[in-house]
C-alpha cells in the first residue's frame, strides 16, 4: 500500500471526518480497491487529522 498515494487522495479533507466522508472523498480522487478496503477495515470511524489516519493505516499494514 502507497501511504503517499493515499496520502494525495485525502488531501483537501476537512477535519474531523467520518470515515464514510473520506472514502467518498478518495473515491472521487482515484483510489484504488486496495486502499478502499485498507480505509473500510480501520476500526476508527471518526479521524481528528491526517496524522490520525496515517497512523491507523500503518498499524494495520503492520498486522497484515
Amino acid at each position: 500500500m502507497d501511504m503517499n498515494m493515499m496520502r494525495q487522495q485525502l488531501e483537501g479533507m476537512s477535519f474531523p471526518a467520518s470515515k464514510q466522508d473520506m472514502m467518498s472523498h478518495m473515491m472521487q480522487h482515484g483510489a484504488s480497491n486496495e486502499q478502499m478496503e485498507m480505509m473500510k477495515k480501520m476500526p476508527m470511524d471518526q479521524f481528528n487529522s491526517m496524522d490520525d489516519v496515517m497512523a491507523a493505516a500503518n498499524k494495520m499494514m503492520k498486522m497484515s
